[in-house]
């Protein structure tokens, strides 16, 4: 039973070390190893959209952090590890900032995300599912 609670506190830090480390990669100007976090299988279900997203696509899809800066509040609403999956329950919101030009306007974003954890056979944690949509705002 002791070895069962040491897994379960050993993987409760390791989950909780992957999400700081996303988080801190959003916000930093190395986007790219924001894929380092994923499965190589990983999907992305995109807000509006009926299509799922793979590893390719989504590279594609977020080349404008090339452009901007994450400039957002998180708040992690919930976490849950159980076995070798885990979800993540997350709210971002602030401004996308133009790196370039200072005189741009902010763009305002907002997403809701679940993440889906999957514990790796070598017992490292990555992101396997991003499931998210943008709230409209409501004021």
């Amino acid at each position: 039973m002791a070895s069962a609670l040491g897994r379960v506190r050993e993987d409760d830090r390791a989950v909780k070390d992957l999400i700081l480390e996303a988080l801190d990669v959003i916000g930093s100007d190395d986007f790219d190893r924001y894929f380092d976090l994923f499965t190589d299988d990983a999907v992305w279900m995109m807000p509006s959209s009926f299509k799922d997203v793979h590893q390719d696509e989504a590279r594609s899809f977020y080349r404008f952090t090339r452009k901007f800066k994450f400039d957002q509040e998180t708040v992690v609403d919930e976490v849950v590890v159980s076995e070798d999956w885990a979800y993540v329950r997350l709210n971002f919101e602030g401004y996308l900032r133009p790196k370039i030009d200072d005189s741009a306007p902010p763009l305002r974003s907002a997403s809701r995300h679940i993440w889906i954890l999957k514990k790796q056979v070598d017992g490292a944690w990555k992101i396997a599912r991003d499931i998210w949509n943008s709230p409209k705002p409501t004021s």
